[in-house]
């Protein structure tokens, strides 16, 4: 028992040879990414000196032998072991820790840390495990197969994989999950798919992950078939097929309809099919040359008209696989109407295809100096209806119609001033309207009147003038009229005073 005692005793003051040899510690580090193995310190040695260590040394353990990855003598020399293929990238800090940059799976594996102090050897046992995604073909072709593998390298007893893409979980754990294949890929498994490895340190699970970016060679925009391509009629509209960058395939394309189908070429093979199969628009312009490159294969329709809506595709052969993009072209249109028993103006903003429209909204534009246009909000639906039209009203009305991802596309109504304000009935300006009509009536009535009198006057004085003392008879004449009807007007006035009188 004394001789116990007294061992302690050495052991705390420093004062013996002995070896402290810790359990060893588990350490999981990304292919590429830089790790640490913390050499460890206590803090009461760490108060006496900041170097307080004489000498340390790290070494990795490769099957039964030993190689020394950095050393420091007791007089302060650094040594790098060279056979380890870490001296570029590894470096030994002041606190004795092993910083390792850029790891690679050949550096996975067990490491070893020991500090002298005076007399006494303190060890530190580590495991590196690396764990990195790789990919049967990291730049897969579309429509072709592929196979996914999660590797940790040095592989624990037991190891649960799950995945995620693109942030979302793929599928959930399980021990078979290390190797993932997929039969067809295609533009939906582009991205940053991220390998969780849990594996079990003595009871406690501990968690790891990897992520590797998976391109995929093929048709990127639209990246899914039935995507929808929205486009007002009268106004041009683009087919998008872009190609990943570096492919220049001789592309086809076609419009389908209720299973049939007619092709267009941009090379010089003629199309195939029946007469029977439906025509491309005469809109349809194959964009052969393309700012982005001779892998943008899209197509352009220069005036949208009602019935060009329906499925069209894109194809082309790449690297002898035929890859493919269907798409729908969906016209939008504002429909106006107005009655008698209904007197005002409706607006129905009307799709060919509203399945991912979630809602519709009216906006006035009016224009200041010609220049300077004012959104005004009007309100929420498909239809708009205007009661009694008014001169404000006249100008244009937009349609936007929204989906989940926000704005889908608009249209425009140009209510002009005729057209609209007739179409509506509109009940204040049909009475204006009578009055002014009611007023030119009259307005005609006079001008003919006095046209008349002028052309009686004119055809008195054409068959009197042959006769000049006819003329003096009948002015003679006349103004005895006159005279005698100023005698009777005076007798009648003065008549009834006399009587008085």
């Amino acid at each position: 028992m004394l001789f116990i005692l007294l061992g302690v005793v050495l052991a705390v003051t420093g004062g013996s040879c002995g070896i402290m040899e810790p359990g060893r510690v588990e350490v999981v580090a990304q292919e590429g990414s830089e790790v640490t193995l913390p050499c460890p310190v206590s803090p009461q040695s760490r108060s006496q000196s900041p170097h307080y260590a004489q000498s340390f040394q790290w070494v990795r353990r490769l099957q039964s032998a030993e190689s020394t990855v950095c050393r420091r003598e007791k007089s302060g020399l650094m040594y790098r072991g060279a056979a380890s293929g870490l001296a570029q990238r590894i470096s030994c800090a002041v606190n004795y820790s092993l910083h390792i940059s850029s790891v690679r799976d050949e550096d996975a594996g067990e490491y070893a840390c020991s500090l002298q102090i005076n007399r006494r050897t303190i060890v530190q046992n580590f495991m590196l495990r690396v764990v990195r995604v790789s990919f049967s073909n990291p730049e897969a072709l579309e429509g072709g197969p592929l196979t996914i593998t999660c590797h940790m390298t040095p592989q624990p007893s037991f190891l649960k994989v799950s995945w995620k893409l693109n942030g979302q979980d793929y599928n959930t754990w399980s021990s078979l999950n290390r190797e993932m294949t997929v039969d067809k890929v295609s533009q939906r498994h582009r991205g940053n798919w991220t390998c969780l490895a849990r594996h079990w340190v003595g009871a406690k699970p501990q968690i790891a992950e990897a992520t590797q970016a998976l391109k995929v060679k093929g048709i990127e925009n639209p990246p899914l078939d039935s995507a929808l391509v929205y486009a007002s009629v009268g106004s041009s509209a683009t087919l998008p097929c872009l190609f990943s960058q570096g492919l220049a395939p001789n592309t086809t394309w076609m419009r389908l309809s209720k299973g049939s189908l007619s092709s267009t070429s941009t090379s010089s093979s003629p199309p195939s099919g029946g007469s029977s199969s439906p025509s491309l628009p005469r809109s349809f312009v194959p964009q052969a040359a393309s700012p982005i490159g001779p892998c943008d294969r899209s197509a352009r329709l220069d005036g949208v008209d009602v019935g060009d809506e329906g499925r069209y595709r894109c194809s082309g052969s790449v690297e002898g696989r035929l890859v493919e993009r269907e798409m729908e072209l969906v016209t939008a249109r504002v429909l106006s109407s107005s009655s008698k028993k209904n007197p005002g103006l409706t607006l129905t903003c009307k799709l060919s295809n509203d399945r991912e429209v979630t809602s519709y909204e009216w906006v006035q534009v009016t224009y200041e100096n010609a220049s300077v246009a004012t959104l005004t909000h009007v309100q929420e639906g498909e239809t708009l209806r205007l009661p009694k039209p008014t001169v404000d009203d006249i100008g244009e009305w937009v349609c936007r119609y929204h989906g989940k991802s926000g704005l889908l596309g608009n249209v425009t109504y140009h209510l002009q001033l005729m057209g609209g304000l007739e179409a509506g009935g509109m009940e204040g300006h049909s009475s204006t309207r009578g009055a002014l009509v009611i007023g030119l009536g009259l307005l005609v009535l006079l001008v003919l009147l006095i046209t008349l009198q002028i052309y009686r006057n004119h055809r008195r004085r054409k068959m009197i003038l042959p006769y000049p003392a006819l003329e003096n008879i009948i002015h003679s004449l006349a103004n005895q009229r006159e005279e005698r009807e100023r005698q009777q007007m005076n007798k009648k006035k003065s008549g009834p005073v006399e009587e008085r009188v």
